[in-house]
């Protein structure tokens, strides 16, 4: 079985929505959309196979597996 090829954008982006909270304010500490924040972390668990966040009110917040 191929390793998912996951970037370091896309770990990035993933630790800008933890560190902020959500991804409104991880994309504008990114400089990126709120779609290209959310497409990024969509396209990282769908390589990854396993949910990476959970949205808990307002926030996200990391599963077990992120």
């Amino acid at each position: 079985m191929k390793a998912p090829r996951v970037t370091l954008d896309q770990w990035r982006t993933l630790q800008a929505v933890v560190d902020h909270g959500g991804f409104a304010q991880a994309a504008e500490a990114l400089h990126r959309s709120q779609s290209s924040v959310s497409y990024t972390v969509a396209r990282m668990q769908e390589q990854l196979g396993v949910p990476l966040l959970r949205i808990d009110g307002r926030k996200a917040v990391l599963t077990e597996a992120g």
